[in-house]
This record gives structure tokens, C-alpha cells and sequence, in this order.
């Protein structure tokens, strides 16, 4: 009984446990939730939030910026002002103090300058409708420079003033096109100048317009010769007439009294072994080769003009003298004259001047010969030909005009025919043609050729002179040669005088070295290709034995070959024959003195080849021509030593 007692008590203890337990959890007090601090200005979060979308707006406007201003390159005016707009706003957008009336004020500026930037490009371009059209098509053209330009062929320097010349034609409408249909400043470009600078591009870029300056340009990139001619030779002095018994024109020795002032070689008949002569027609002592266009180099002769073109200016004095040269040129705008020049006698030496204006110039520059780096050549000198490269800035696309004068109390060398080019690599070129040379190779030999007809040369006498052989009878080797002219020096070497019975007017008998045989000399110039020992081959003329000697330098050189004894045999008729120091078998194998010698030493380039006879027949030479310089390509060049001055 006291057990279930017991039990019965701890149960009713758990259940009021439990009720108490629970009845204390559903009566304790709640957590209080926070009350939310009040905002004094309410509106203050709106006006940011209206700010922040403000300012979003117009950075969203400003960043179509270079769209926008891209869309009027071609209006200067309308993008400046967009641009100006722009640079406002972004002012605004950058300032971070800017009110919220200062945003929506830039924002609503700027779409109103984009809105009027587009609707004054419109009104622009419906007011100038031939205007567009035109401006559009120059834009078309100018983005086609590059290869328009590079299919012209104009990158090689000789074109490069015409090259020059097409680029201006393209800077001209580039202007026109950076200044835009609608200029800053200046009024706008009409339809007439936009086709103008269009057309000139057209024209200037034409295959058919281009031909002729290329290829001026092309010929002055090798040279263009220009004969001397008596008739623009002005106000000298002088206006005698060179000496008519004369052959030759430029000599080795003094003249002291030469009172002429130009010259011009002529060729005179042979006669024969007798030295009575006579000068061919259409042979005029001062005569101009007027026939000839300028600066063309075909020499061949015609009835109408000498045989050869060598002359020489003997003066430049008199108040206002001056030689002028004229010519048409579509080269660089630095061109080289070259001509031949020497004294006229040992006193002028140190009083020499020459000076040149070219086309449009004040004044006159100088043309200096001595060592100095821009000297014109070496000092001018009485018995050698030297020549002048002078230098020439500022040529004009076009028509030019070199006139050459002498300064106040000064005397001009003389001075020969002129080449001019523009490339002043073709010095080699225009020395051949100045001293008659010919390179060639035969049967791989290397062989210069020289044509003493053409070339410049200096006698020593004026009894020495070139004729003319023709003619029924005339032969070489035996083989006739009828149809065919060749031209000989005769008078070099010996002591009598030239028989001249058919001139008796305007006679000077000087120079004259009749009194020293080896002093009649004749000098002319070999532009040998390379170094080393050449073979003397040439053709000559003379009833009895004589002797041919060639020397470098002058005749004092131990550097010389004397061909022995030449003759052709025969006084009746015209006979010609060939001599050739290097053969060893054959009718032209010669004998030479020392025996053994039988080359003359040359340097690469200029060589100075003195002729004269020796021993045999009084120290006459047989006349001769028709020279050729073989290198023995086997030989070492160590025989002698040349003196090329």
C-alpha cells in the first residue's frame, strides 16, 4: 500500500513540474523590436539619386563624342562647334561640385549642338549639291595616291622632280580637302577649284603626260651634249675669225696673240706627200653646228655641218660678254656640266676667273680650279686639257639658262663643248665622248678605241692638221676601200710647214716648232678601263719609212713604244695600212724600239698620249688614225710608270 503511495506521489510531482515549467515559458517577457531613427530630410536622398541619373545621362551623351565629331571631319566649321560643346559638357561632367540645374544644363546644350550640327550638315549639303559631288569624287582620288603614284615607275632618282611635281598635284587638293567643304575661316571652296586640283592629279598622273619628262630625264641621267655655237657667244671683245690656215685649234704651247674669240676644228684634204692642203667645204673657221638641236649627241657628219664638233671659247672679255646656255630639263634639281678647259698661255695663270648665273639669279657663282675640295677641277694648265665638273643647284622643271661670264679684271681659260647630266656617275660616259674614246671587247680582249676626228687633242704647230682620204684608189691592206672616208693627222714631227697655196687671207703661221723636229707633237687623252699594259694598234699612211713613237704624259717618259720604220710605199696612190704592236705573224707586225717593248703602261682612267716621229725621215711621223689601246690582259703592269696629266 506505502508503495503505490509513494509512486503515485513522484508522478503527481512530474506533471507539476511540467505545468509549472511550461506556464513560466508562456509568461516571460518578449525581446522589444527598434524603432527606426527618423530622417530629418527626406528629399535629400531623392535629389542624389536624381543627380547620380543626371550625371549618367550626360556621360552617356559624352561618350558619343567621336562618333559624333568623326561624322563632320569634313565640315570644319559645324565640328568645331561641336567640338567646342563637347568640351563644355565634359567640363561639367569632370567638375564634381557641379549642381544637379548645371548637369541637365550641359546635357541639354550638348544634345542641342549635336541636333544643330545635323541639321546644319543637312541645309549645307542640300544647298551644294555640285559641291559635294565634286569634293566626294577629290577624296576618292587622293585615297588612291599611294598606288597611283607607285604604278608610275617615278622611284628612281633620275625621276625625282617629277616625282616632285606629281606630289604637288596632290598636296594642292589635300589642302583643299584639309580646309573641308566648310572652312573655319575663308569661303567655301567652289565647285570649279575642287575639279581644277582633281584634273591636275589627272594630268600629272598621265602615262601620256609623264612620257616626255621621263624620258628627258632618262637622257640627262646618262648626259646631253651641247656643241659650242659662235652665235651665243656675246659682246666679247674680239669679233675676229680664227686664223684660217688653221687645222687644229687648241694647242700645247702659248699663243700670245690670239685675238679671236671662238674656234672651231676643221678637217682639210691630204695632200697626198706633197703638203699642199686645202680645206673641205662646209668647213667654217667660226661656223656654229646650227643644224644640230641642242643637246642631242649624234655627231655623224652632214652637208650641212662640220666634221667635227670640236671647238673651243678663247674669250669671255668685254663688257658684258658672256656665253649662255639654254636648255630643256626634267631632271633632279642638281645637275654636273662637264667641259674641257685649258690656258691659252702661261701668263694668264694667275689671273684666270669664270663664273656662272643660272636662269633667274642675282649673282654670279664661282667656278674655281685648284686643289681645294670644291674646286670645279686641277689648275688650269698650257699644255694639258683638263676637265671641269661643276656642280649645279637649283636647276628649274623646265626651261634653263646658264650664262657664263668672266669677273671684273679676270680672263677666262678656254673652255670646250659642254655635256650636262644629272647623274654623277656618268663621268666615265662623257669623258669617252669628250676625248673620242670607244670601249669595247673583242675576243675578250679589252680594247679602247680612239677617234682622233672627234675627240679633243692639242697640236704643237699649226702645220699639223687632220684630212680627210678618199676616193677611187683608196685601199687598206690591200683591200679597196673606195666607198669609204678616213680621216689622218699628218704634220707631226719634222720641221717644214704645211703648203697652204689655196689660203692667203687671215693667215697666222703660230705656233710654230719648225725649228725642233721632236717638238711637234700631237696630245690626246685614253680612259683606259683598267690598269696595266696596252697594245698600240692604228692605221697610217706615208710613201717612205718613218717612225711612230707614243709616250704618257710627255716625251720625256720612259713610259713610250716607237713603232720603226712605217711605210706604206707608195706616193701615186692612196694606200693605207695597219699596224699592230702586238701581233707576231702578219703584214701589220711592226718592229718597235727597245724591240722588246711593246706596250705603254696606262692607269685606270685618263692617260695623256703624246705622238711625235723619231729618227727616221728627219723626225717626221707618217700621218696616222684610227688608234686602238689593247690591255694584255696577261702582261703585269709593271713595265713603266704613266704620268696621266
Amino acid at each position: 500500500m506505502r508503495r503505490k503511495n509513494i509512486l503515485k506521489f513522484v508522478s503527481l510531482l512530474g506533471i507539476s513540474s511540467f505545468v509549472m515549467l511550461a506556464a513560466a515559458s508562456c509568461t516571460s517577457t518578449p525581446t522589444p523590436t527598434p524603432t527606426p531613427t527618423p530622417n530629418p530630410n527626406p528629399g535629400d536622398e531623392a535629389a542624389a539619386r536624381e543627380l547620380t541619373a543626371a550625371r549618367a545621362s550626360l556621360t552617356s551623351l559624352l561618350n558619343s563624342k567621336n562618333i559624333n565629331v568623326e561624322m563632320y571631319a569634313d565640315y570644319a566649321k559645324i565640328q568645331n562647334a561641336l567640338k567646342s560643346a563637347y568640351t563644355t559638357a565634359e567640363q561639367t561632367s569632370q567638375n564634381s561640385s557641379a549642381t544637379l540645374e548645371q548637369v541637365k544644363s550641359a546635357t541639354s546644350n550638348l544634345q542641342t549642338a549635336i541636333d544643330k550640327a545635323a541639321t546644319d550638315k543637312k541645309n549645307f549639303d542640300q544647298s551644294h549639291n555640285e559641291l559635294l559631288m565634286a569634293y566626294r569624287n577629290l577624296k576618292t582620288t587622293v585615297s588612291q595616291k599611294s598606288a597611283t603614284v607607285s604604278s608610275l615607275g617615278l622611284s628612281n632618282p633620275q625621276y625625282s622632280a617629277i616625282l616632285k611635281k606629281v606630289n604637288a598635284s596632290y598636296q594642292a587638293a589635300e589642302k583643299i580637302l584639309s580646309a573641308t567643304l566648310d572652312p573655319v575661316s575663308g569661303s567655301v571652296p567652289t565647285p570649279e577649284s575642287i575639279a581644277q586640283a582633281r584634273n591636275s592629279i589627272s594630268t600629272e598622273t598621265n602615262p601620256e603626260t609623264l612620257k616626255p619628262f621621263k624620258t628627258n630625264a632618262d637622257m640627262f641621267n646618262s648626259y646631253q651634249f651641247y656643241k659650242l655655237d659662235s652665235t651665243k657667244l656675246t659682246d666679247v671683245q674680239s669679233k675676229n675669225t680664227m686664223p684660217s690656215n688653221y687645222s687644229f685649234v687648241g694647242y700645247s704651247v702659248g699663243l700670245d696673240n690670239a685675238n679671236w674669240s671662238f674656234a672651231q676644228r676643221t678637217v682639210w684634204t691630204n695632200g697626198s706627200d706633197t703638203g699642199s692642203t686645202t680645206r673641205l667645204p662646209n668647213q667654217s673657221a667660226d661656223s656654229a653646228q646650227a643644224t644640230q638641236p641642242e643637246g642631242t649627241s649624234n655627231q655623224e657628219a652632214t652637208v650641212t655641218k662640220p666634221l667635227t664638233d670640236v671647238s673651243w671659247i678663247y674669250s669671255l672679255t668685254g663688257t658684258n660678254a658672256k656665253y649662255t646656255l639654254k636648255f630643256t630639263y626634267y631632271g633632279p634639281e642638281t645637275g654636273y656640266l662637264y667641259f674641257p678647259y685649258k690656258l691659252i698661255k702661261q701668263a694668264d695663270s694667275n689671273n684666270l676667273g669664270l663664273q656662272y648665273k643660272l636662269n633667274t639669279e642675282s649673282q654670279p657663282t664661282p667656278i674655281t680650279f685648284g686643289t681645294q675640295a670644291n674646286d670645279s677641277g686641277p689648275a688650269a694648265t698650257v699644255d694639258s686639257i683638263n676637265i671641269a665638273k661643276v656642280m649645279i643647284p637649283g636647276l628649274a622643271f623646265g626651261e634653263n639658262s646658264i650664262e657664263f661670264s668672266v669677273p671684273a679684271n679676270k680672263v677666262a681659260p678656254m673652255i670646250g663643248n659642254m655635256y650636262f647630266t644629272s647623274n654623277a656617275n656618268s663621268e666615265r660616259t662623257i669623258y669617252n665622248q669628250i676625248f673620242g674614246n670607244t670601249e669595247s671587247n673583242e675576243s675578250n680582249s679589252t680594247v679602247v678605241s680612239v677617234n682622233l676626228l672627234k675627240g679633243y687633242g692639242l697640236a704643237a704647230d699649226w702645220s699639223t692638221y687632220i684630212a680627210e682620204y678618199s676616193g677611187a684608189g683608196l685601199t687598206l691592206n690591200n683591200e679597196n676601200k673606195a666607198d669609204e672616208k678616213f680621216y689622218f693627222i699628218g704634220f707631226v714631227g719634222g720641221t717644214s710647214e704645211r703648203n697652204i697655196y689655196s689660203i692667203t687671207e687671215n693667215v697666222q703661221k703660230l705656233p710654230s716648232l719648225v725649228t725642233n723636229q721632236n717638238s711637234r707633237t700631237y696630245t690626246f687623252y685614253v680612259n683606259a678601263p683598267k690598269a696595266g699594259a696596252y697594245y698600240i694598234k692604228g692605221v697610217f699612211t706615208s710613201g717612205i719609212s718613218r717612225d711612230l713613237k707614243f709616250s704618257t704624259g710627255d716625251m720625256f717618259s720612259n713610259n713610250n713604244v716607237t713603232v720603226k720604220q712605217l711605210s706604206t710605199g707608195n706616193y701615186s696612190t692612196i694606200t693605207l695600212k695597219t699596224f699592230d704592236t702586238s701581233a707576231t705573224t702578219g703584214s701589220t707586225q711592226v718592229t718597235t724600239d727597245p724591240a722588246d717593248r711593246k706596250t705603254l703602261t696606262l692607269v685606270e682612267g685618263l692617260n695623256k698620249i703624246v705622238v711625235s716621229g723619231a729618227t727616221e725621215n728627219m723626225g717626221f711621223a707618217p700621218n696616222f688614225g684610227y688608234l686602238e689601246f689593247i690591255l694584255n690582259e696577261t702582261q703585269p703592269e709593271t713595265t713603266n710608270v704613266s704620268n696621266p696629266s
